[in-house]
């Protein structure tokens, strides 16, 4: 079976920059899992993308699949054949699905159930270009596009309109048609510095042929040299790179030659909050900005990553700085126009600002977070009334000029708005960082009392959402509940907040007033931790054993540290012993009504053992006062009496009344665990 480079090209109208890392990923995986269902052996399987083109080589690609074994099992030998040994017509039938004439042909297959008919056959390998269309056609229909366009007069749907194909293998063509492009070994250039089109002899030729083409085909290729271009800037200018590694995914998306170029733009704007300067700069232009290393402050400078080798440099960097005035012109005056008038004045308008059709306006919520951040500061030791006000007004900013053209920005301005009105500095930061964490790993809100705000602003929207009965799904999340429920997990967790999520959930469903159950919303944030945990290595097993109890509560700071101390627990050589005891009491309790069980007689003890594992338990002391960590130190104690009672007491003795006692012996040692956590689920 011989072997060879494979080469496929997607090639397309420009790409959507944000998806483009994501698009060829998803194309490599769908080739490579075509390859495996078709038993095509092959090596290294490299992905590249660019603004106009999905690209793959596969190195030593069969040529075709090993011959395929085939079998069936037909009817059972028993029903196979009449009482005069003739075919049945269930033989028949499955003898005419072989294409077998004669049933001497058929092999009989013993089987615990009878034996049965057997049709064993082997079929030559198909060719690749008799599987490769197939394959290429099924990955590119599964890939994760949010909306697929079409063109021309033909029905065929893409993320783009498709120019051409190239597939090659070796040198040669791979006849065949994908999204209704016949393949070739014509491929484009650089839309500016390349040829329209030019000739790819080899597969093995892609990489450097596009290169001469003024084309980079590898996404981590181009990715590396703008780093190490805007990096070169900062060092020149002796500045700062605060670098937002999701820009740089998205520029490296937008060009196939990057040329980084330094602009600059008036220092006057520097009275501009940096974050609306920032935002303007790349949302709008996809600049990247500069900082004073010492002050952290911003300044007058950027730079953008060109798609072309210019003559005048100098030109197109003017054109980028005339550019990038009037957007920055228009921060200043609409951060201008908010400040006229304090943030306060645009609480009222919230009320013409729908949150959620069964849920109101944002006006009403900004009343109930008022009320439940209030509450959750009296319970963490911030003061309820400072963080009732950084409620009030923490949505204040969403009718400003300034979020009206810059989104991303809610919250943010807020705070510098609060601050400009003299409001406290925690209030203040109640407001800038109550929409902490924005994703994965985001900075957490750094004081109770912004905690508060953040907490009451999470918890109502995911009551009310559970509440009218539109929970997440797996393809709808629209309120983005998933990142909610993990921030109201780290800002619980990782701020040590003594704070019960139940007491939360019910303020939340009272203030709202509307009837709401909060045990699904609860279960909702336990699931989370999961998840949590898992990016961690703590496996879901000791999550599932510390979040099991009825009586744990939902203090999530202390879950964890009855989470962290069994992981931990877990990695002493008395371990194993205790999870294997706790799961043989956990299924011997099983079979009887612990509830109804009396309690532990030592006057019937008959063993000595009993006694010694009752007279363990009497003397541990196992109390709310200590950490997980000791209660667990001093249940390892009873592992010795434990081992001890298994080795020399049958507990399901004959005598009923004296299995009952040796079971309510073992109830009580289960009691104790069970104040930590339930050690029969752990694996």
């Amino acid at each position: 079976m011989a072997s060879d480079t494979l080469l496929i090209e997607i090639g397309t109208e420009e790409l959507p920059p944000k998806s483009l890392n994501r698009l060829m990923q998803a194309f490599q995986a769908g080739v490579e899992a075509g390859f495996s269902d078709a038993q095509l052996g092959h090596g290294e399987v490299a992905a590249f993308a660019t603004p106009r083109r999905l690209a793959l080589l596969i190195s030593d690609l069969a040529d075709k699949q090993p011959d395929q074994t085939i079998e069936r099992r037909g009817p059972a030998v028993k029903a196979a054949f009449d009482e005069e040994g003739a075919p049945t017509k269930a033989l028949s039938g499955f003898m005419r699905s072989c294409g077998v004439e004669d049933p001497a042909v058929l092999e009989t297959h013993a089987t615990e159930k009878g034996e049965w008919l057997m049709f064993r056959s082997s079929a030559p390998g198909k060719a690749l270009p008799e599987l490769l269309e197939t394959i290429i056609n099924a990955a590119l229909a599964a890939l994760p596009i949010d909306k697929r366009m079409r063109w021309g007069s033909n029905r065929t749907e893409f993320v783009r309109p498709v120019q051409w194909i190239v597939c090659l293998y070796g040198d040669n063509i791979v006849p065949m048609t994908v999204l209704d492009k016949p393949a070739d070994r014509v491929s484009s250039g650089h839309r500016f510095m390349g040829d329209k089109s030019f000739t790819i002899s080899s597969a093995n030729d892609y990489v450097e042929a596009c290169r001469e083409q003024k084309v980079l085909v590898s996404f981590e290729e181009r990715r590396a040299l703008i780093r190490e271009a805007i990096e070169a800037i900062a060092a020149q200018e002796k500045a700062a790179l605060e670098l937002d590694s999701a820009l740089l995914d998205e520029v490296t998306s937008l060009v196939e030659w990057p040329v980084a170029l330094q602009g600059k733009f008036d220092e006057k704007f520097l009275a501009v909050p940096p974050e609306v300067l920032i935002s303007a700069m790349k949302e709008h232009q996809r600049y990247f900005h500069l900082t004073d290393p010492e002050t952290g402050g911003l300044l007058p400078t950027f730079i953008t990553i060109s798609n072309i080798i210019s003559e005048n440099p100098a030109v197109v960097i003017t054109g980028n700085e005339r550019v990038v005035t009037p957007r920055l012109s228009d921060a200043a005056f609409f951060f201008s126009q908010d400040t006229k008038t304090p943030l306060s004045n645009n609480v009222e308008r919230l009320a013409s600002v729908v949150f959620q059709t069964e849920l109101g306006t944002y006006g009403a919520k900004t009343e109930r977070i008022s009320a439940l951040a209030g509450f959750i500061a009296g319970q963490i030791g911030a003061d309820p009334a400072s963080a009732s006000r950084a409620a009030t007004l923490c949505k204040a900013d969403l009718v400003s000029d300034m979020v009206g053209e810059f989104p991303d920005l809610q919250g943010v301005m807020g705070g510098y708005y609060a601050r400009h009105d003299g409001e406290a500095d925690e209030v203040v930061k109640g407001i800038e960082q109550h929409y902490r964490p924005t994703q994965a790993g985001g900075e957490l809100p750094e004081t109770p009392l912004a905690s508060s705000v953040a907490l009451a602003d999470k918890l109502d929207t995911m009551v009310g959402l559970f509440g009218i009965k539109q929970p997440p799904t797996g393809s709808r999340d629209p309120f983005a509940l998933r990142r909610q429920s993990l921030g109201v997990i780290r800002i619980c967790i990782e701020n040590d907040l003594s704070l019960d999520l139940d007491e939360c959930l019910a303020e939340s469903a009272r203030v709202y007033n509307r009837d709401f159950a909060t045990a699904e919303v609860k279960a909702y944030v336990l699931d989370r931790l999961v998840g949590y945990y898992a990016d961690q290595g703590i496996s879901k097993d000791i999550v599932e054993a510390a979040t099991a109890l009825s009586d744990a509560g939902t203090r999530l700071a202390e879950i964890d540290r009855v989470i962290r101390a069994i992981h931990e627990f877990r990695q002493t050589a008395v371990a194993e012993q205790v999870i294997a005891a706790n799961k043989r009491v956990a299924n011997l309790l099983k079979k009887v009504d612990a509830g109804s069980l009396p309690g532990f007689n030592s006057d019937m003890a008959v063993e000595p053992a009993e006694q010694g594992l009752f007279d363990a338990i009497s003397s541990i002391d196992v109390n709310a006062a200590q950490s997980a960590s000791e209660k667990l130190e001093t249940l390892a104690a009873l592992q010795e009496p434990v081992d001890r009672f298994f080795d020399e007491v049958l507990v399901m003795d004959e005598d009923l009344a004296v299995q009952h006692n040796r079971l309510s012996l073992l109830s009580q040692l289960r009691d104790k665990f069970m104040l930590v956590a339930d050690f029969s689920l752990l694996q």
